[in-house]
């Protein structure tokens, strides 16, 4: 299991791109904890019948996955997106299963 850190800066209004990895894994879940809480829960996924965001989570802006990859865009970003997003991300290697988390904690600041 690896961990991977990073951080993240964008506007009110703007739009972001947080990466799941260079290659994208077989399997991978987006998560989401408001700042305060210990609450992390699923935004995107792509478990079994594609790539599926999760509609409840509007107040954050117009979330959707970048075609062809585990990259979750926000665009439209409203000010409750701010908070620490999780890819929990499963790679099908030849060497057998390989799971990295990539944690990107996002400032979302007034423009």
């Amino acid at each position: 299991v690896e961990y991977i850190r990073s951080n993240a800066t964008a506007t009110v209004g703007g739009s972001v791109t947080l990466g799941c990895g260079t290659v994208a894994p077989t399997i991978y879940i987006w998560g989401f904890t408001k700042p305060g809480t210990d609450n992390n829960v699923a935004v995107a996924h792509n478990y079994g019948l594609g790539p599926k965001v999760q509609a409840q989570f509007g107040s954050l802006g117009r979330i959707q996955l970048q075609e062809n990859s585990s990259a979750l865009v926000i665009e439209e970003l409203q000010k409750d997106a701010a908070g620490m997003y999780t890819c929990q991300a499963l790679f099908d290697t030849d060497e057998g299963a390989r799971i990295t988390f990539y944690f990107t904690r996002l400032d979302v600041e007034d423009n």
